[in-house]
């Protein structure tokens, strides 16, 4: 028998996965590497004879799903010479942080935006720990499109104890 619901699992650095049957919780590691470049969802038969699919995912970086509000900032003198692009529109713009992982973050504007791919800015927003830890980060803005903003924390500084923290499946 089919499963209709799909079962995401993340794909270790050595291309392995463990698989989970969700009818007999009966858990494999296999070699999934052959999928990369091919597809990332695959169907499974369990040696118990049930069938689900299973959905690969084959991130750096786990990411978790978030509605974090907080707020960018464009300054001049943040941006780097040398590949990053330079605007004249300095200032502090209303965002919601959509997803978030240890390499860097999704958000959403809330309106028109002058922002471009290469620039470099600061974000600031508050997780929902207990604590209502804030982070702020310079980042770089990797895709756009329309108002949802892709982009790679800068530089090479380790994360906040409270990011990672906040960051674990």
């Amino acid at each position: 028998m089919m499963s209709d619901t799909i079962q995401r699992v993340f794909v270790k650095t050595d291309d392995t996965a463990t698989i989970d049957c969700p009818e007999c919780r009966l858990a494999k590691t296999v070699a999934v590497g052959k999928f990369r470049s091919v597809r990332h969802t695959i169907k499974a038969r369990c040696t118990c004879g049930h069938s689900f699919t299973v959905s690969l995912d084959f991130r750096r970086y786990y990411r978790k799903n978030t509605k974090l509000e907080g707020r960018y900032e464009t300054q001049r003198e943040e941006l780097a010479p040398r590949f990053r692009k330079e605007t004249n529109l300095a200032g502090t713009y209303n965002m919601q942080v959509t997803n978030l992982s240890c390499g860097g973050l999704q958000f959403s504007t809330h309106g028109r935006h002058a922002l471009e791919v290469g620039q470099q800015i600061r974000i600031t927003f508050t997780l929902d720990d207990k604590k209502q830890t804030e982070i702020s980060k310079l980042v770089i803005m990797q895709s756009i499109t329309n108002n949802i903003i892709g982009c790679r924390f800068a530089g090479d500084a380790p994360l906040e104890q409270a990011l990672r923290f906040y960051l674990f499946p």
